[in-house]
């Protein structure tokens, strides 16, 4: 995805359908999460630790991907405790 893409972002316009497509299905977060309508919004607590692990430079794609699923399994275990 060309950087062009986030900068319009960052300035309130949206991008192209294939760019967010893109951005959705790297992030983890869904489409809606990007716009806010002037609202601040508040990621969901696994879209954000799993696009950490996505951006992070000493993890691996296949490190990303075991942390992802270490930290989600624990998450919906102790979530399903608390609910």
């Amino acid at each position: 995805m060309p950087a062009s893409t986030l900068t319009r972002m960052s300035q309130g316009r949206k991008p192209d359908v294939d760019s967010l497509s893109a951005l959705c299905a790297w992030s983890g977060i869904k489409a809606d999460d990007f716009f806010t309508n002037g609202k601040k919004q508040k990621a969901e607590t696994l879209a954000e630790v799993t696009a950490l692990f996505r951006a992070d430079p000493n993890l691996s794609k296949e490190g990303a991907i075991a942390m992802e699923a270490i930290i989600k399994a624990a998450y919906e275990q102790i979530r399903k405790i608390r609910g």
